[in-house]
């Protein structure tokens, strides 16, 4: 299994799950440091590419942005 970092590069507003640039870590199936629910549910489906090392253009992403509309993570 691999592990992944994933790192907050930037928080526009106030982020309620409390990053304030930090990392998480995954190392399937665990998840490890504080995410909030919203954030990991639009970072799922890039993490099960990365584990089925597919091909394509979901692994040429390489920032994503939180669905919060005003509390925006990237």
């Amino acid at each position: 299994m691999y592990r992944l970092k994933i790192i907050v590069e930037d928080v526009k507003g106030k982020c309620y799950a409390g990053y304030e640039k930090r990392y998480i870590e995954v190392e399937d199936p665990v998840v490890k440091g504080k995410i909030c629910i919203y954030t990991l549910s639009a970072l799922i489906p890039y993490i099960t590419a990365a584990y089925r090392e597919t091909e394509g253009w979901i692994n040429a992403v390489e920032v994503l942005q939180c669905p919060d509309p005003e509390n925006t993570e990237i």
